[in-house]
């Protein structure tokens, strides 16, 4: 049995402390989705204070029929879905960039920028953002997970609770979008 299937054995059994070791495993992780949903650091901890909170009263529903950061991230998902289908407001999503340790990651293509280049690389970053803003959530979604957070599609599919093909069309739509809604803006 891995550390992990071991932790959620004793937090399931009431061990706090096996609870506190497991979340300490997804707290970044689940914090820069929600924060990448949001684009906002305030919304971004409430949901993730959320997200563990249903981990926490939903532990003995997890059956292992998944991985269980699959099973987070399913529910990290449905929770930032609530909250936008309550606020209805367009603003919610980044695509800001941050490591495990919470860092910002955004790095000069070179070590030694011109000042201008850096304006320039800020402007399309911005731009960028604002084109992934506009797109549907269900295409916000895939672009997050797949395209910055790199899950394949199989487990795309497992979040979400999809068929694979219809996540690849999600995939194949939302960066089609995306692609039109950029063009003429960098």
């Amino acid at each position: 049995m891995n550390q992990e299937a071991l932790l959620i054995e004793k937090a399931r059994d009431g061990d706090i402390s096996a609870f506190e070791k497991l979340i300490s495993l997804y707290e970044k992780k689940i914090y820069n989705y929600c924060y990448r949903m949001t684009n906002n650091h305030e919304d971004a901890e409430d949901l993730a204070q959320e997200v563990f909170i249903k981990v926490y009263r939903n532990l003995n529903k997890f059956k292992g029929n998944s991985k269980f950061s699959t099973w987070i991230y399913r529910i990290a998902y449905n929770t930032c879905v609530d909250k936008y289908r309550k606020k209805r407001k367009a603003k919610i999503f980044s695509l800001d960039y941050f490591n495990d340790e919470g860092v910002g990651n955004m790095q000069p293509v070179s070590d030694n920028p011109l000042p201008e280049d850096e304006v320039i690389q800020k402007e399309r970053y911005e731009k960028i953002q604002a084109c992934i803003a506009s797109l549907k959530p269900k295409y916000k979604t895939v672009i997050i997970l797949r395209d910055i957070q790199n899950y394949s599609y199989e487990e795309i599919a497992e979040i979400l609770q999809l068929p694979l093909g219809t996540v690849k069309s999600h995939i194949n739509r939302a960066r089609a979008a995306l692609t039109d809604a950029l063009k003429g803006k960098i």
